[in-house]
C-alpha cells in the first residue's frame, strides 16, 4: 500500500537503482507456524526485471548477497557451539533462536550510477516464539540502514522506501531525509515480486488502507511501558490501556499518529456521499454514493464511524462501525454501497451489570479517508437507554486494573447535520447459561476409558501410521483406533499464509512416505538442523529414486496483515476457497487459521499472522476467509488464538490481566462476530492465561462465552503443548492442565503425548476427571471426522 508519494510514482523511467536488504532477499512470509512451502516466490528484484525495469546496482545485490551468507554462516556456527553435547532432541529445538535477517550493507559511491531514481527496500523477519524489540535494527533503523537512506536521498533525483516487513518500523527518516515515495509491502506471498512491479509502473493501482495505525514514536503507544518484556514480569501483561487500543487510543487521547488507521492512498481520488437510510431495533443502515473523481481507474474502501454517548467508565471517541469496498470505478464512474449496522456494533458492555447497552443519547455518524479525517453526516439521538444482552460475569480480573483515564469528551455536532429519532423494538436477550444441548454419539458411548484418552489426544508432531497423511502438517487426530473402532484420523495443517506441508514426499515400495532429499527439504528443515538434530533430520531423508515423488507445493499467500489492508471481504472469501481447493487436493481437513489476535503492540512476534488493531475488521475479515474455506465439504478452519495471545514472550506462563469490558470489546469482539457469521468448525484455545486463568482450562471462556452466549457447537483445540500431563511436569509446566480440559470443553489436546493419555485414563479411574465430559469431547471429535471427505468412519 501507498504511504507517500511526492509525484514520483508511478515510474516513468524504468532504469532504476535497486538496493536494500529486501530487494533480493525479499521476506515474503514470517517464520514458524506462519511458514508455507511454494515452488517459488517472485522477489521484488524479479519482479521489477520482469515489468521491464533496468536495475543498474547489480554489483551491489551480489555483494548483499554474499553479506548474507557470511551472516548466516556465522549464526550457524554459533548454534552449533550453542548446542554441543547435548543430545536431547526437543531441548536442542527449544534452544535454537531463528536467524535473524541482515538489515543492511553500506553504500559507497563506487555503487551509485547515474539514473534518477532510487529504490531502498528495508526488510525485517520476525515469527512465532519470540517478540520484536525497540532497539535498532529491529522496530528501529540501524546506523548502515539511516546512512544508506542518507547517502540515496542526496545522491538521487528521487527515493522510493519499499518496506518488507510484516508489523510497524519506526520511519522517523522521513522527517529530516527527502524520500519521495514510501510503500509498505508488507510480506506480499509468493507474486508479491510482480504485484509491487505492476504498483510503481501504474499498470495497477493501490487500493489499501492501514489496518493498524503508525505511531509517530513508540513512546506515543500506551502500552509502551508495559508490553511483554518492557513490563517487568512477563508473568502479568497489565493492560492498562484497556479499550483504548490503535486508533481508539490516538482519537480519544488526543495524540497524533504518524500514519492513522484507514489511511492509503492512491493514484486517482473519491468521492463519497453517505446519508442514513435506516434506524430500527436491528440496527441502521447507511447508504453510500462513491465516486472516482481522478484520472485512473481505482477502489475505494467506504469506512464508516461512529462516536456513541459518553458513560462513567468512559468511551472512545470513535469506533468503526461498518466498511465496505467498491469495485473498480473508471474516472468519473459512481456506485452506491448499503452499509449494514448491527445494534451490536454501536453497543458498549457495563462490567458492573453485565450487559451490552445502548446508552441514551447522541450518536454521530462519520466517513472519510481514515480515522484522524473523518466528516460527520448523520446523527441519531437514542431516548431511552437500550439493553441489547444481559450476560453472566466471566473471566474476572484477580486484582484491580489500573487504566487510563480518557480526558473529557468534547463533542461539537454541527447545526446542519441531519438528526433521526432511533426508535424500535430492541430485542434483549437474556443468556441463561442452561445446560448445553448434549452432544452424542454411539461410537463414543462405546469406548472404553483408554480407548476415550486415546481418541481426545492427538496423534503427536510425528505419528506413523497415519490413514490420512499430508507430511510436514502440524498434527493429526488420532490413528490408534481404526483398526479396533474404525475410527480414522485427519490432519490439522498450519497457516495463515497457506498449508505447510513438506513440498517433496516419496512413496516407498513398501507403502511408507518418507520426506525426500532435495534442496527444498533441506530448506524447510534448515532452522532445525544443528547438533545432533541435524543428523536425525538427515535420517528421515530419503533418495527421491527410491520410490515415487509426490509434491505438496502450496500456495504462499500474502500475510494476513496485508490481506487486512484490503478491506474486501469478497477478496478474503475467494481466498479461503482457494485454500479449501488445496485441503481438498492434499487431505488436510482442518487448516490452523485464521489467526485473529488484536493488534496491541508493535512488538508481537506474529503481528504479519494478524489482521489489525479493530475487532471488527478482524471479525468480518476471518468469517469471510472461514465461510470460503468452509464451502468445501468436510473442511474446516480453526479460528485462533483464543483469546488474548497478545504477544509471545512467556507465552506460556503469561496471565493477560484486563477488566471484562476491555475483554469483550476489544478481545473477544472479533471471534465472536467470525463464530456468529461463518460457524468455523474448531476453535483453538490459546498458550496463556486470561486474568489468572487458563485458556485451555477456563470454563468462562469456552463454555459460558463461546457457547452459550454465542452459540459455537464446534470442537475446541488446544494450542500445540499448550498443556502439561500432571502436576510438576517439569517439561511442561507453565501450561494449563489437561485434566482441566474437558470440564471446560477444549476438547482435542493437541499434538497429543503419551503421558497425557495415560494421565486422563488414570483422571477418570480416580474421579478426578468426570468421564461425561471426556465421552462429550470424543463425540464432538467423531462429528468432525465424519463430516471429513477423504476416509469414512466405518
Amino acid at each position: 500500500m501507498l504511504l507517500k508519494n511526492d509525484g514520483v510514482l508511478p515510474l516513468r523511467d524504468r532504469r532504476i537503482a535497486l538496493y536494500g536488504a529486501g530487494a533480493r532477499k525479499t521476506v515474503k512470509g514470517g517464520i514458524g507456524s506462519g511458514a508455507v512451502h511454494e515452488r517459488h516466490s517472485v522477489t521484488i528484484e524479479e519482479g521489477l526485471l520482469a515489468a521491464g525495469f533496468e536495475i543498474t546496482t547489480t554489483s551491489w545485490l551480489d555483494r548483499f548477497d554474499r553479506f548474507y551468507d557470511e551472516c548466516y554462516e556465522e549464526y550457524r556456527l554459533a548454534m552449533e557451539e550453542k548446542v554441543k553435547g547435548i543430545t536431547d532432541f526437543y531441548q536442542i529445538l527449544g534452544m535454537i533462536p531463528p536467524f535473524k535477517h541482515p538489515t543492511g550493507y553500506p553504500i559507497t559511491p563506487d555503487d551509485l550510477t547515474d539514473c534518477d531514481t532510487a529504490i531502498f527496500v528495508l526488510a525485517r523477519q520476525a515469527g512465532e516464539g519470540n517478540d520484536r524489540q525497540d532497539i535498532q535494527g529491529d522496530y528501529r533503523l540501524d546506523d548502515v540502514e539511516q546512512e544508506c537512506l542518507e547517502t540515496l536521498s542526496k545522491a538521487y533525483k528521487h527515493l522510493v522506501v519499499v518496506i518488507n516487513a510484516g508489523g510497524v518500523v519506526d520511519v522517523s527518516f522521513m522527517d529530516h531525509l527527502k524520500v519521495d515515495a514510501v510503500v509498505y509491502y508488507v510480506q506480499g506471498g509468493e507474486e508479491g515480486g510482480s504485484a509491487l512491479a505492476a504498483l510503481l509502473c501504474g499498470e495497477a493501482n493501490f487500493s489499501g488502507r492501514l489496518a493498524t495505525s503508525w505511531a509517530r514514536e513508540f513512546a506515543d503507544l500506551p502500552s509502551n511501558s508495559t508490553y511483554s518484556y518492557l513490563g517487568g514480569d512477563p508473568h502479568n501483561q497489565e493492560y492498562n490501556e484497556g479499550i483504548y487500543v490503535g486508533y481508539r487510543f490516538f482519537t480519544t487521547f488526543g495524540v497524533k499518529p504518524r500514519f492513522p488507521f484507514g489511511f492509503g492512498l492512491s493514484y486517482t481520488t473519491f468521492r463519497t456521499d453517505c446519508a442514513l437510510e435506516q434506524a430500527d431495533g436491528e440496527g441502521i443502515r447507511i447508504r453510500c454514493c462513491v465516486t472516482n473523481t481522478g484520472s485512473a481507474a481505482g477502489r475505494e474502501t467506504v469506512q464508516l464511524y461512529a462516536s456513541v454517548p459518553d458513560n462513567p467508565q468512559g468511551t472512545e471517541a470513535i469506533r468503526l462501525c461498518a466498511f465496505a469496498k467498491s469495485s473498480m470505478l473508471a474516472p468519473d464512474q459512481s456506485e452506491t454501497l448499503l452499509l449494514d449496522v448491527p445494534a451490536k456494533n454501536l453497543a458498549c458492555y457495563d462490567d458492573i451489570r453485565s450487559c451490552w447497552v445502548l446508552r441514551a443519547g447522541v450518536y454521530v455518524l462519520y466517513t472519510g479517508q481514515h480515522s484522524e479525517a473523518l466528516e460527520p453526516f448523520a446523527v441519531l439521538e437514542l431516548p431511552r437507554e437500550q439493553l441489547l444482552e444481559v450476560c453472566f460475569p466471566a473471566c474476572p480480573p484477580q486484582h484491580p486494573i489500573d487504566e487510563i483515564t480518557p480526558p473529557q469528551r468534547r463533542l461539537t455536532i454541527p447545526a446542519h447535520l441531519p438528526r433521526t429519532c432511533w426508535d424500535g423494538v430492541f430485542h434483549c436477550t437474556k443468556h441463561s447459561y442452561a445446560a448445553l444441548p448434549d452432544v452424542q454419539d454411539p461410537l463414543a458411548d462405546a469406548l472404553t476409558r483408554e480407548q476415550l484418552a486415546e481418541l481426545v489426544c492427538g496423534a503427536g508432531t510425528s505419528a506413523r501410521d497415519l490413514q490420512v497423511t499430508a507430511m510436514g502438517a502440524s498434527g493429526s487426530t488420532t490413528a490408534r483406533l481404526y483398526e479396533s473402532c474404525g475410527i480414522p484420523n485427519v490432519v490439522l495443517s498450519d497457516g495463515p499464509a497457506g498449508l505447510n506441508l513438506t513440498t517433496h514426499v516419496v512413496e516407498m515400495p513398501d507403502g511408507s512416505l518418507k520426506p525426500a532429499n532435495v534442496p527444498e527439504v533441506v530448506e524447510t528443515y534448515k532452522r532445525y538442523s544443528f547438533g545432533i538434530s541435524k543428523y536425525a533430520m538427515q535420517r528421515q531423508l530419503v533418495n527421491p529414486a527410491d520410490g515415487m515423488v509426490h509434491y505438496q507445493y502450496a500456495t504462499a499467500w500474502p500475510c494476513s496483515q496485508l490481506l487486512a489492508q484490503t478491506f474486501d471481504t469478497a477478496l478474503m472469501e475467494e481466498i479461503g476457497d482457494a485454500i479449501g481447493a488445496e485441503m481438498d487436493a492434499y487431505g488436510v481437513t482442518v487448516w490452523l487459521a485464521p489467526g485473529m489476535n488484536i493488534h496491541r503492540n508493535p512488538l508481537c512476534g506474529r503481528t504479519f499472522e494478524y489482521y489489525s488493531e479493530d475487532p471488527l475488521l478482524s471479525g468480518k475479515l476471518a468469517g469471510a476467509i472461514t465461510r470460503g474455506v468452509q464451502k468445501h465439504p468436510g473442511k474446516g478452519v480453526s479460528v485462533k488464538h483464543f483469546a488474548a495471545n497478545s504477544c509471545e514472550l512467556e507465552r506460556n506462563a503469561s496471565s493477560s490481566n484486563m477488566t471484562e469490558r476491555t475483554l469483550r470489546e476489544i478481545y473477544l469482539r472479533g471471534f465472536e462476530i467470525a463464530v456468529k457469521e461463518a460457524q468455523p468448525a474448531t476453535v483453538m484455545a490459546a498458550y496463556n492465561m486470561i486474568n489468572g486463568v487458563y485458556c485451555t482450562n477456563s470454563h468462562d471462556l469456552l463454555v459460558r462465552i463461546l457457547r452459550s452466549e454465542w452459540g459455537f457447537d464446534g470442537l475446541v483445540m488446544s494450542d500445540w503443548d499448550a498443556m502439561k500431563a500432571i502436576p510438576g511436569d517439569c517439561m511442561h509446566a507453565a501450561t494449563g492442565d489437561v485434566l482441566k480440559a474437558h470440564a471446560a470443553q477444549c476438547d482435542l489436546v493437541c499434538p497429543g503425548r503419551r503421558d497425557q493419555i495415560e494421565a486422563l485414563i488414570k483422571g477418570m479411574e480416580e474421579g478426578l476427571v468426570d468421564e461425561a465430559d471426556v465421552r462429550r469431547s470424543a463425540a464432538r471429535i467423531l462429528r468432525l471426522i465424519r463430516q471429513n471427505s477423504i476416509l469414512p468412519v466405518k
